[in-house]
């Protein structure tokens, strides 16, 4: 499984006095099994561009792969490329509908035409791997779930349809702390039991340099640059320059590094940084009282 990017292009409002140019020829791989975490400020672009990845935009140009499969072609069965590439979009706890959760994780299993066990069976294995047990939830009312919960069904409906690749537009947003860090571990999760696939895009710098194996860049539509969180993350000045900042251990980092404390790699993670603080090569010195 892989999905490759070339040249795409997407325009909003085409010929019209707000045309707006969205995506601007971009072009990347994603590998069997990555996680990427895509960054970038309000309007540059992020959005829109996973919403090509599973045809629900059509781009003005370029060309997508799943697999060996071009879903930009003619043709394409699109329902096809949507069971192989699941797409979360942001709050979709908004999209709960049905009377119970068991229900509203069925409906897509449902509709691929699944038999009455096979539906059974897949609500179960996706409500095991985000956490919610199947004889406590599956004939409770979603909507009488916290918040956090809600969001679990809505991303157990998505992987009930077993996709190849998961991809989640800030499954964060809004959530409490504690919230906020089950739904990452439970990205982790689901990657680690299923070799999947995942796109994480997120505001969130320290949840994406903590997860992701590499990191896209965009702005203005472009994507600006690729490459593992410790290379994007090692330039603060440019990141800034685009509106972003870096995660808050590599922010703590740089501020002791002026203060002459440097450590001999990007620090990422909190973990990293109390690592990095209580090593004798950070130079500092505790009061022996």
């Amino acid at each position: 499984m892989s999905i490759t990017v070339e040249h795409l292009t997407h325009i909003y409002n085409k010929g019209l006095a707000y045309e707006t140019k969205a995506v601007d020829d971009v072009s990347f791989t994603v590998g069997d099994g990555e996680f990427i975490g895509i960054v970038g400020h309000t309007g540059s672009g992020k959005s829109t561009l996973i919403q090509h990845l599973n045809g629900i935009l059509k781009p003005e140009s370029g060309r997508i792969f799943v697999g060996d499969t071009e879903i930009t072609a003619k043709g394409v069965k699109m329902n096809e490329i949507r069971k192989r590439v699941g797409l979360v979009f942001q709050y979709p706890e908004y999209q709960l509908f049905e009377e119970t959760v068991r229900k509203d994780i069925a409906f897509g299993p449902r509709n691929l035409g699944l038999s009455e066990r096979e539906i059974e069976e897949r609500v179960e294995e996706s409500m095991r791997l985000v956490g919610l047990d199947f004889m406590t939830y599956a004939e409770r009312s979603p909507f009488d779930l916290s918040g956090g919960q809600k969001r679990r069904v809505a991303i157990a409906g998505v992987i009930a349809m077993r996709p190849e690749a998961l991809i989640l537009d800030e499954p964060t947003a809004g959530l409490d702390p504690k919230a906020h860090r089950d739904i990452l571990d439970m990205v982790l999760s689901i990657r680690d039991r299923s070799g999947n696939i995942v796109i994480l895009v997120s505001h969130n710098m320290g949840d994406i340099a903590e997860m992701a194996d590499r990191v896209f860049v965009m702005d203005g539509g472009k994507l600006l640059r690729a490459g593992s969180p410790a290379d994007i993350f090692a330039d603060e000045d440019y990141l800034k320059r685009i509106g972003l900042g870096v995660p808050p251990a590599t922010r703590m980092a740089n501020v002791l590094a002026k203060g002459g404390f440097a450590p001999d790699r990007t620090i990422l993670t909190l973990d990293e940084l109390a690592g990095f603080l209580a090593s004798p090569s950070s130079g500092l010195r505790r009061d022996a009282t």
